[in-house]
C-alpha cells in the first residue's frame, strides 16, 4: 500500500453529486475533472460564467460523457451564495 494518496485511489462516484467551488481553475478544476472522470455529477460553482464554460470544455476532453452543470456563485457575495444554494437544493 502506498503512503501517498493518488487520483487512482478515487472510487467509482457514479450516482453521487459533488459541488466544487472555484472549479474553473487550479485545484478546483483538477478536482472537478477527477470527480467527473470517476462518474460523479459535477456542479461547478464559479463566479465567472465564461470561465466556467471553458472549464466544462476542458473537462470534456478527458470525460466527454460527464454530467456537468454550472452554478453561478460568488462566495464574496452573500446574495449570490443564497441564490446559488436555493438553485442547488432545488435541482439536487
Amino acid at each position: 500500500m502506498s503512503e501517498h494518496w493518488t487520483e487512482g485511489d478515487i472510487p467509482d462516484l457514479t450516482g453521487r453529486t459533488v459541488l466544487i467551488t472555484g472549479a474553473n481553475s487550479g485545484i478546483g478544476l483538477e478536482a472537478a475533472r477527477a470527480a467527473a472522470e470517476h462518474g460523479a455529477t459535477v456542479v461547478l460553482g464559479c463566479r465567472n460564467h465564461v470561465k466556467a464554460e471553458a472549464a466544462v470544455a476542458t473537462i470534456r476532453t478527458t470525460a466527454p460523457d460527464a454530467q456537468l452543470e454550472i452554478l453561478d456563485l460568488d462566495l464574496a457575495d452573500l446574495g449570490s451564495v443564497e441564490t446559488a444554494a436555493g438553485k442547488f437544493l432545488a435541482n439536487h
